[in-house]
Parts: C-alpha cells; structure tokens; sequence
C-alpha cells in the first residue's frame, strides 16, 4: 500500500487502500504532507495510485534550495508530466528549451521529452510534479502534432474577467496521453461557487493556488486551502464554493481519453 496523506474521504480510507491504489475522492493535504529530505532539498508526495483512465497517477512537490538541481535528468517514454510552480522561479529545460517560471506558471512534458529543473535565484523554490499514465497507448506523435512540449508564464497567460471573479485558459488539446487534455485557472470572489454540483465521465483534478473554499463531493462538504489537491472520479458528483473573505483560486485539470 502507498503511503498516501489525506484530510477528508468519502469513505474509510485506511480500508480502500488496503484493498486497492485506486485514488478515490477526496481533498489531499499539502501541509499535512510529510516533507522527506533529497539531495537539494525535500519532497512532498501528496497523492499516488491509478484511477478509471490511468494505470500511475501521482502528485508530488519538490523544493529546491538555491542554486540547487534535482538530480537526474528525467526521461520517460510511458509517463506524461504537468510541472506548476507553487513558489519562486523555477528554471526548466525541456529537450533544447530553457526557460524561467514563475508562481502559477506552467509545463506539461510529453512522453520521452528530456527534463531538467534548477533554482537559479537565491530562495528557496516549490513546484508540483503531476505525473500520469494513461490506460490508453502511449501516441507521441499525436502529442508532437498538437504542438509538443508547453511551458508557459503565468502573467503570459490571458485573462477573461467574468461575473464571479476571473478565469484563463491554460491547455487544451492532445498530447501524448490523451485525445484531449484540458486545464484552466479559475479566480472565485467571496461568495461564489464555480457551479452548481455536477458531475461528468473525465476524472478531474483542483489544485489550489491561494484561499480557501468549501469543497462538495457526493453528499459531503470538506474545506480545502492553498497548495491542496483533490480529486474527482469520474461521474462523482462535486462542487466548489469560496467560503473565504477573499479571492481564491486554484487550476482545474480534465483528460479524456
């Protein structure tokens, strides 16, 4: 069984996981997370298992001290990876590119890109480290047809103001994992929900930039804040509301097969 740190769960979560590495729904703590020691810093894994389209699915976050690297240059033909930068500026190398990112800034990496990531400034750096494997065959080349390798600044990113607060739309369309692989950034004023409880057939993830909202799934209402992750199987019912006396945000992230 891996070890998985979690706030709230629909159900038993000591007994699922004993049975299966399914991840199930849930809100999953960053700072409850257990920081471990690597060479340059630490990690956090937050979340790991499979899901209804991935066999891997797994969240994690790196810092890095200044000047420092994460060791190794990773390259892997069968995983896919969504790079966010959760604190300070990180320099990441895909294939030939460099290039400098910011908070909320962005990288989704194909499978079999060459990858390397340094902090170049002097403090410490965050990024989480999303990594998937779909149950679907791997297609680079559907991948490297939409476009390759993305990597994107956030303040680069554009901005649509909208009546609850402000969204932008980050990713979308194939890659190597996917026939569509989607992610926006949603801004909540005080007060607002996203929508009404829904659900859909794609698995979802919200990873929370900054504030704090009240997060349904099925029948059950948890809290989530900055740097938290859930997750939502597919079909499972959810919704999310700012429940804080400011602004929240947080990425939302969708694949299809």
């Amino acid at each position: 069984m891996k070890h998985i740190l979690i706030i709230t769960l629909l159900v038993m979560p000591s007994l699922m996981f004993a049975q299966s590495d399914s991840v199930v729904a849930g809100v999953y703590s960053y700072s409850n997370s257990k920081a471990i020691k690597i060479p340059g810093g630490e990690r956090r894994n937050i979340l790991s298992g499979s899901s209804t389209d991935l066999s891997k699915l797994e969240v994690h976050t790196v810092t890095l001290a200044a000047g420092k690297s994460a060791s190794g240059s990773e390259t892997a033909n069968d995983l896919e990876k969504l790079i966010l930068v959760k604190d300070g500026a990180l320099s990441l190398t895909v294939n030939d590119s460099t290039k400098v990112l910011g908070p909320a800034s962005y990288a989704v990496l194909l499978a079999g890109d060459k990858q390397g990531f340094k902090n170049t400034s002097t403090k410490p750096i965050t990024y989480y480290s999303i990594s998937y494997r779909s149950r679907a065959p791997v297609n680079v080349r559907r991948g490297m047809e939409a476009g390759g390798a993305s990597m994107k600044d956030w303040k680069d990113l554009q901005v649509k103001k909208t009546d609850k607060g402000e969204s932008r739309q980050i990713f979308d369309r194939p890659s190597s994992m996917f026939a569509r692989f989607d992610m926006h950034a949603t801004a909540l004023n005080p007060g607002f929900d996203s929508h009404a409880a829904h659900n859909h057939r794609a698995e979802e993830i919200i990873l929370m930039i900054k504030g704090e909202i009240q997060v349904q799934l099925a029948q059950n209402f948890y809290t989530a804040t900055a740097g938290d992750v859930i997750f939502y199987p597919s079909y499972s019912l959810h919704a999310v509301k700012n429940t804080g006396n400011v602004q929240c945000g947080y990425f939302a992230i969708q694949w299809r097969n």
